[in-house]
């Protein structure tokens, strides 16, 4: 039986395993029984580990720790975080002063304790400043030292023969986890060929190592190379799953080919989350086309790990294919827990690590029963040799927990293979004992290698640091604090005191009260049929091949209604008449039924989001993520105001003063009008429509004229809620009015009427400037007065107009981070938003032709290369049209006086127009997106609001 089936076992773990939590299933194989099997890892476990700690050099014995920083860090975990925040943003400092300036900064957060050491350095002034900042400096590099080979092939090749010699095989991992543009990917591209067509050279002369160049079916290559696919294209995206798959052949397959030529193996990393299904269906692509020598990292921290193991198994004897399955724990843990709970989404990853050990044992069960035997003599052949080889998995084991090694070594026993079935992989710099160890064990080693400068590889490093800080690191334990033998090699089970329950609440997906309520940004309202705490709308997880396929199905289906804008004042008079009319009920109607509406109206959009998205997709020129956002705010909306309002409508007492009583109260003001723009076309107008709505005032809607069609959607969703809320049909019909029709006109005529409250605005500055005048009361002065006496009350204006944003790259910035945010948030929507980054100011005191000015310029100009300027209802494009023909006429004006004016200045290429207008809005224009470098502060591109895909970067001296 195996060591977890399925069936609880007391003495597995001191609860049953609970529903959810990974379990390795009875294998095909002759298994021990479990006490057995246990005894036999035990066994091999303590026989590993006496053996490691009998050597005392390498990075992780105790004089690494002893190292001021990692003590240091390890003693204190405020301090940490802000040490390794600066560690991230150290190789971005090129001078001393910048160096002492931001240790200082970092370290003097509150909370922070500083080892009196470094406090009397940071106090330091003049020559002590610069002799602080070069310990530090050095601490850093040398921490760096430790887990970086080299900074290119060329200088890791010493390392890499004296691994050799030692008996130690290599993959060798070019560093770099961010590419951004075509130009990096092409650069990455010929790394990798460099590497692969020189580096068997070099390798074929080194001396003959018999344990690392065959395994148990054969020969197997000196050299051994782990790529990244997110390093191979800047178009590395799972919203266009088949475009990235297409985008990363084309440079992957001439690596591949040449790996075949040069019998070198590749290794494909397995990196975010978001790229696993991604990865996996690019490998077996690659492996189907090329027939080389391949290899695949996979993730037990994943909840989705067996199934993907047995997927692979299942394609490998389908394919008839051998490959290596390089099995990990997983080293994003924290980025992707950080980023499900911010997105709302399931986490992908087990929640406590003792859960990833389990499943990481049950993938190593589902991988050796799929691993051949010697006798075994089918599927594809020995590149090397000719000779035919057998199909399925060979498992290379990348781990620095003996227990996790001897439970693998323990499953070779049961099914009959040699030890040289199984390769143990470790990352250099670290786990030296256990390399030793192993080696004596006569197990095959490969460590894993990386190569690069500090910039690219400072992800790398801070995720090591990390992993060696942690109170839950096995080699912390194993070789710092000597934990017993006994409860190192213990199977993987909850902590002792953990209850089903606890175990239980861990495994959930997302718990969104919780989530809720630890943010602490959540009303809620026991009187609501939906008491839960407000948490945001998850955006669609494209990655989700389920999720992905369904929304480009409504996009595909979605049709935009045709909406005619003929409302004449007349018409609007009328709604105004018939709104203020109905007031007075609406007014005293339970705010809570009013409240009532709105979560049924979130209710019916949650329902249809992806249909509401495929209609702003083709009238507005929305992008798929755009869209879907756009969806997710008016859910939103409606959910907040929703469970805002029943607070703001019970009296609340100013104070307690004997003999008064003081109280304030909300009461609404009367007929609103709500004239909302064409840029969020749903989320705005649905947001300033309802919130006049749930706080007790009717409504006469305005859309802009260019997308009545989706606004004509939320309207019948909110009279649907209106009924579905119990509101009497006499009053739901009235409260609630949609009037499409020019603003000139009409919209000049409804927020001049004298019987509107309130008039909610979005829009450009000249418009809401004269509403603002419109609405304002007339003097009481002179010749005003009887007008003003005449007034039943002052008009309310809420009016949010243009503006000129601007982002800020400072000389600590992570260019990879920037660069992409600078170009999101200025090309996004075609930068049809007040929030846009229409200026770019990068901070440089050397100046505009300074280093870090013109690098940021050339990476930005250069990621903005690899946008897809398109139709928008493919999910590869990043920028769709302008909203029309009058909008890209201003916005095209702009361009060419900026290009008059002699500033440097790029545009991206349009291609297919013609074809793009097909599934889109006939009236929507095409501008290319365009990059003005060194723009003066005073010119009007660094001044007025353009709305349109136009960015002017600016250089500021500090």
């Amino acid at each position: 039986m195996g060591l977890f089936s399925r069936k609880p076992k007391p003495s597995a773990s001191p609860i049953p395993a609970p529903v959810g939590a990974p379990t390795a299933p009875t294998s095909a194989a002759n298994i021990a029984p479990a006490a057995s099997r246990e005894g036999r890892i035990l066994d091999l476990g303590s026989d590993m580990l006496r053996r490691a700690r009998a050597h005392k050099t390498g990075v992780l014995s105790a004089k690494f720790y002893s190292d001021a920083l990692m003590e240091w860090s390890m003693k204190d975990h405020e301090f940490k975080v802000q040490m390794f925040r600066f560690v991230d943003a150290f190789p971005m400092l090129k001078t001393p002063e910048a160096v002492f300036d931001h240790l200082q900064d970092y370290l003097s957060q509150p909370g922070v304790t500083v080892p009196p050491v470094i406090a009397t350095a940071l106090k330091a002034g003049g020559l002590a400043k610069g002799l602080a900042a070069k310990t530090i400096s050095s601490q850093i590099t040398g921490m760096a030292s430790k887990f970086i080979a080299g900074t290119d092939a060329a200088s890791a090749l010493p390392g890499l023969r004296d691994l050799w010699n030692d008996g130690i095989a290599f993959s060798v991992d070019l560093l770099g986890e961010t590419c951004v543009s075509d130009e990096e990917a092409d650069t990455y591209a010929k790394k990798y060929l460099d590497l692969i067509e020189n580096l068997p050279t070099d390798v074929a002369g080194w001396p003959s190592q018999p344990r690392l160049e065959s395994d148990h079916l054969g020969p197997i290559p000196r050299t051994n190379v782990s790529i990244k696919i997110s390093a191979l294209t800047a178009r590395c995206d799972p919203i266009d799953f088949e475009g990235s798959i297409n985008e990363l052949m084309k440079r992957i397959v001439p690596i591949l080919e040449t790996a075949r030529d040069k019998g070198v193996f590749v290794n494909f990393d397995m990196e975010h989350h978001q790229f696993k299904d991604l990865t996996i269906e690019l490998f077996q692509r690659c492996v189907e086309k090329v027939d080389f020598q391949a290899g695949l990292a996979m993730q037990a921290y994943l909840k989705s790990g067996p199934d993907d193991a047995r997927r692979m198994c299942d394609w490998a004897k389908k394919k008839n294919k051998l490959v290596t399955i390089r099995l990990v724990k997983g080293a994003y843990w924290d980025a992707e827990t950080i980023k499900s709970e911010m997105n709302g989404w399931p986490n992908p990853v087990w929640p406590e690590k003792w859960m990833t050990d389990r499943c990481f044992e049950e993938m190593v069960q589902i991988f050796l029963d799929a691993c051949p035997k010697p006798t075994e003599k089918r599927g594809q052949g020995d590149i090397s040799s000719g000779a035919p080889r057998p199909s399925g998995i060979k498992l290379a084991l990348g781990s620095h927990n003996v227990r996790s090694i001897a439970a693998a070594l323990a499953g070779l026993e049961d099914r009959g293979l040699p030890r040289e079935a199984l390769e143990l992989q470790m990352l250099h710099g670290m786990a030296d004992q256990l390399k030793y160890a192993a080696a004596e064990m006569g197990l095959r080693i490969r460590e894993y290698v990386p190569v690069g400068e500090m910039i690219p590889g400072m992800a790398y490093l801070v995720r090591r640091l990390l992993e060696n800080t942690s109170n839950e690191s096995w080699l912390k334990a194993g070789f710092l604090d000597n934990a017993d033998a006994g409860a190192l090699l213990r199977a993987p089970a909850p902590k002792a005191g953990d209850t089903s329950t606890a175990v239980q609440a861990a495994l959930r997906d997302v718990d969104r009260s919780a989530l809720s309520i630890r943010h602490k940004l959540s009303p809620a309202s026991p009187l609501l049929s939906d008491p839960l705490p407000f948490f945001t709308e998850p955006y669609r997880d494209f990655a989700d091949a389920e999720l992905r396929s369904a929304f480009g199905a409504a996009v595909a289906r979605a049709t935009v209604p045709k909406v005619a804008n003929d409302r004449t004042p007349a018409h609007g008079a009328e709604m105004i008449a018939r709104a203020q009319a109905a007031f007075p009920a609406w007014r005293d109607l339970d705010p809570i039924v009013r409240c009532e509406v709105l979560l049924k109206a979130a209710a019916i959009m949650r329902q249809q989001r992806d249909g509401l998205a495929g209609v702003m997709i083709k009238e507005a020129g929305k992008t798929w993520r755009e869209a879907d956002a756009d969806v997710c705010e008016a859910i939103d909306f409606c959910e907040y105001y929703a469970k805002c309002a029943p607070a703001m409508f019970q009296r609340q007492r100013l104070g307690r003063f004997i003999g008064e009583l003081d109280e304030t109260i909300y009461q609404p003001r009367g007929v609103a009008v709500v004239i909302s723009p064409w840029n969020f076309p749903l989320a705005i107008c649905c947001g300033m429509t309802v919130a006049a709505l749930v706080t007790g005032n009717t409504v006469v809607v305005k859309p802009a004229e260019q997308t009545p069609g989706i606004a004509s959607i939320m309207v019948d969703i909110l009279r649907e809620a209106l009924s579905a809320a119990g509101v009497p049909p006499a009053l739901a019909k009235d409260v609630l009015h949609f009037c499409p029709a020019p603003g000139e006109t009409t919209g000049a005529a409804l927020v001049r009427d004298p019987r509107v409250a309130l008039i909610a605005f979005t829009g450009s500055r000249d418009v809401g400037c004269d509403i603002l005048h419109a609405a304002a009361p007339p003097s009481p002065f002179d010749a005003g007065r009887e007008a003003a006496n005449a007034l039943t009350h002052v008009k309310r204006v809420v009016c949010e107009m243009g503006g000129k944003n601007a982002l800020i790259i400072d000389t600590s910035a992570d260019l990879d981070e920037a660069v992409l945010a600078s170009r999101y948030s200025a090309f996004g929507f075609q930068g049809q938003k007040c929030s846009a980054c229409s200026r770019l100011i990068v901070v440089d005191p050397a100046g505009a032709n300074g280093p870090a000015f013109t690098n940021v310029v050339h990476r930005f100009i250069e990621a903005s290369k690899a946008l897809v300027v398109g139709d928008p209802t493919h999910p590869g494009t990043d920028v769709g049209p302008v909203i029309d023909a009058d909008a890209a006429r201003k916005i095209n004006g702009f361009i060419e006086r900026g290009k008059a004016s002699g500033i440097r200045h790029e545009s991206l290429s349009i291609a297919h127009t013609a074809s793009m207008r097909l599934a889109v809005a006939p009236t929507l224009a095409f501008v290319p997106p365009t990059i003005f470098v060194d723009v003066p502060r005073d010119h009007e591109l660094a001044r007025e609001e353009i709305f349109g895909p136009v960015v002017a970067i600016i250089h500021a001296k500090d």
